[in-house]
């Protein structure tokens, strides 16, 4: 019976830090690219070259994409549906500041169902040199708000690497 006790103090525990922790998170990461701004946001504003340089659409090379509109402008979708890592739902152009920022909504359904905001920036750094800024912010449902930050380290490993592999890309 002290078992069955402790078990249930536990889970009651759970759910009130569940409602106790914040649901809003911001995950930032920031690169230097030797490029000039108007060929890195024209690179950027492309949704299908995310394929070149994101972490997640290279953690499935079998993944299924569908895409709606014409990219890199408002309105334009992508669809995606994969394995385990990269999981299945939607992103779409929703602003455009030209030569500066994109923002997108992203639509998640596997593996957890959430709404993200997320932005792409670019500003000078000095000369031919752009600072890059990737943004993602938004709400963790609960309960997993309680492990959201736990997996920011993971997610921004995710971020560091792909603006890596942009910088790679965009200066090779």
């Amino acid at each position: 019976m002290t078992v069955l006790y402790i078990i249930g103090g536990l889970v009651l525990l759970l759910v009130l830090l569940a409602f106790i922790v914040t649901t809003a998170f911001e995950n930032k990461a920031e690169i230097v690219i030797d490029r000039p701004r108007p060929e890195v946001f024209d690179y950027l504003r492309s949704i299908k070259n995310q394929r070149n340089w994101s972490v997640w659409g290279k953690d499935d090379p079998n993944m299924k994409e569908e895409f709606i509109g014409t990219d890199g402008t408002v309105g334009f979708i992508e669809r995606w549906e994969g394995n385990n890592k990269v999981g299945k739902g939607s992103q779409e152009i929703t602003r455009i500041v030209e030569g500066e920022r994109m923002e997108c909504l992203f639509h998640f359904e596997k593996p957890m169902r959430m709404t993200n905001d997320v932005y792409i920036a670019t500003t000078t750094v000095e000369g031919n040199k752009t600072k890059v800024v990737w943004c993602i912010s938004g709400k963790a449902p609960r309960p997993f708000n309680l492990v959201f930050p736990l997996m920011k380290g993971s997610m921004m490993k995710g971020f560091r690497k792909g603006l890596s592999n942009l910088k790679g890309v965009l200066e090779g």
